[in-house]
Formats: structure tokens, C-alpha cells, sequence
């Protein structure tokens, strides 16, 4: 099991947490969010949402869950091999992370550590492409199919 899979297992095991997927799925592997939520769908018994491009209208949402934990699953350029995942420290979000959304996830994870005594996870997914009207590369597939796969094998807290 590679390491990121692990330590996501260990800090939401037992606990009440939710996922929100971000993300253009028409810009290629800046879909990996949504794709993550496309794959829990059904299988997935606590809360979750494809948030597109737009995670700060999500914010409120979090907090209604009564959640203690969510995970933002996003494309975020860390310097990996595509389809890897990394839990990109939130300070570092702004930093030295590239995200399409960060600005905007910046914002939600602020308002939410003012709003919610909850912790909030950034999973980032390395991307291959973000070529307009591509889909995800196979790299993307498989990494979306392993986070989904170590999400699913997390006991819950409801």
C-alpha cells in the first residue's frame, strides 16, 4: 500500500468524514476529483460531492454534514509521477503546490477552520495533462481508482 494511501487511512479512520471532489472534467487530469467521487458513487456511505470548479460554494456544506473530517481531493502539480497522491499540507497550498483551484480552496479551508471545528485534508493528485477536451490519462486512471479503493477501506465513524 503506498504511503499516502496509508497515512489518509490512518487520519480519517473512525472518524465521521466526507469527500469533496474538485476539478474541470474537461480539462483531462484536472478531473481526478470528480473522478474520485464518480467511483465512490454508491459504494460510499458518508457524505460526498463533485464541487467542479467551484469548492468554495461547498464550504457550508461541510459544516451541515456534521462531519469531523473532509477530504478535498484535487490535480496538484507537486512534482510526482502522474497518477500519485500525496496529503499536501493545507499551509502549504498557497505556496508551493500548483492547483488550478487554489486560490478558491484556499478560501473554503479558511472559512472552515473559522466556521468548524472539523480537520480538513487536501488530497493532491498528480496530473499528466490538462489538455481541454481530453479525458483522464491512464496514469490518472489508475492513481483515481487507488485513492478511491483506500478511501473504500476506511471504517467509518457515522
Amino acid at each position: 500500500m503506498p504511503d499516502a494511501s496509508r497515512e489518509i487511512q490512518e487520519r480519517l479512520r473512525g472518524k465521521r468524514f466526507g469527500v469533496v471532489g474538485v476539478g474541470n472534467v474537461l480539462r483531462g487530469d484536472d478531473g481526478a476529483g470528480p473522478a474520485v467521487v464518480a467511483r465512490l458513487a454508491g459504494r460510499f456511505p458518508l457524505p460526498m460531492v463533485d464541487a467542479s470548479e467551484v469548492p468554495e460554494n461547498y464550504g457550508g456544506w461541510v459544516v451541515k454534514q456534521d462531519l469531523e473530517s473532509v477530504v478535498f481531493i484535487d490535480a496538484v502539480d507537486f512534482g510526482g509521477e502522474p497518477g500519485e497522491f500525496r496529503v499536501i499540507p493545507l499551509e502549504k497550498l498557497m505556496v508551493s503546490a500548483s492547483s488550478t483551484h487554489r486560490l478558491s480552496l484556499h478560501y473554503v479551508i479558511k472559512f472552515l477552520q473559522e466556521e468548524w471545528d472539523g480537520e480538513a485534508l487536501l488530497v493532491g493528485v498528480q496530473p499528466k495533462r490538462l489538455t481541454l477536451g481530453e479525458g483522464l490519462s491512464e496514469e490518472l486512471e489508475k492513481g483515481v481508482s487507488m485513492l478511491a479503493d483506500a478511501i473504500l477501506s476506511i471504517p467509518d465513524g457515522a
